[in-house]
């Protein structure tokens, strides 16, 4: 569905003024998957500069500890740009936080994965829309990949921050989320946080709005899943994101661990947590979470901008 892009809040800064708390580096559009759901399909554009984002980095103010930026380094697939560690590096040094968003393949590797930690990092996300079954996998990114997810998975467990991703798509892989706890349990892994999230209607997709769940059917699935009451979920909606220290009205995220204060900092993100967002465009913009102020996106001339906003303006080339 196309709608009138002139409602956006579109705006663009130059990195010494910046408020965002995320910021988002595509550091490559070349990819070695072609998922059914992708933001960012043209894999046309060159690779991003090492140099140059060296040069931004340091032009990007720097908090206290406790209000960091976090540089969010991604693609379509980052671990293809042959300076991809570099690109951590450069974040690391100027005092910001990292995590690559990555498919996971590469990560099959344990060599690669003893270079991440040798850099530096701490934080990675993984995208599992097919969790351990390839059937799912073949239905969403078109490659059933499930054993190199799994040997990824191992790779990394227990030695970064983890996020693993999961895009539920109606009738496909509905029961995600129960089998992505139990994986998580039978690798061992203490302290992760379980992304859910619907079809984004940007790039190249594969349900359209009356066909993708609703943040209310994604709350639905997960209580019953997980024998949680909604109320108990819904309680969590629009508190305070962990370090923008203001409340988001796409996402909800909330330990599966009822027992558990979430807001005692000694549980803050201990054991595993559930983080649900609505990426759906069902809205006048057409893009998910309009007027989101906390991702920004580094642009093609080195400025920064609302990430849904640029992307949707950029949709089909950068």
């Amino acid at each position: 569905m196309t709608k009138d892009i002139k409602n956006m809040n579109y705006y663009e800064i130059e990195p010494e003024d910046n408020t965002f708390t995320d910021i988002v580096a595509d550091i490559t559009h070349r990819c070695n998957m072609e998922c059914k759901n992708c933001y960012l399909p043209n894999r046309l554009p060159p690779d991003m500069s090492l140099e140059k984002f060296k040069e931004f980095v340091k032009r990007v103010p720097v908090g206290p500890k406790h209000a960091q930026r976090m540089f969010r380094i991604l693609g379509a697939e980052p671990t293809l740009h042959k300076d991809c560690l570099g690109f951590v590096k450069a974040v690391l040094d100027a005092g910001h936080k990292c995590i690559i968003l990555t498919n996971g393949l590469r990560l099959s590797s344990e060599s690669y994965v003893q270079k991440l930690l040798d850099v530096g990092l701490e934080h990675i996300y993984i995208s599992m829309n097919g969790v351990d079954r390839d059937d799912w996998y073949t239905a969403i990114d078109d490659m059933p990949c499930a054993t190199k997810k799994l040997k990824a998975l191992k790779n990394v467990a227990n030695k970064f921050k983890l996020d693993i991703g999961c895009i539920l798509v109606k009738g496909v892989n509905d029961d995600a989320p129960l089998r992505m706890v139990n994986l998580m349990k039978e690798y061992d892994i203490k302290n992760v946080t379980l992304r859910f999230k619907n079809v984004g209607q940007l790039g190249r997709y594969m349900a359209e709005i009356p066909d993708n769940w609703s943040m209310e059917d994604l709350v639905s699935i997960v209580a019953k899943q997980f024998n949680l009451s909604e109320k108990y979920i819904w309680d969590f909606y629009k508190i305070n994101h962990r370090y923008h220290g203001a409340p988001e009205v796409c996402g909800i995220e909330f330990p599966v661990d009822s027992s558990q204060d979430p807001k005692d900092p000694k549980f803050r993100y201990n054991g595993i947590w559930i983080k649900l967002t609505d990426w759906g465009t069902d809205n006048e913009v057409g893009i998910p979470d309009p007027g989101n102020t906390r991702r920004g996106r580094i642009t093609q001339d080195w400025k920064l901008a609302p990430f849904y906003e640029h992307v949707k303006r950029n949709e089909g080339g950068y």
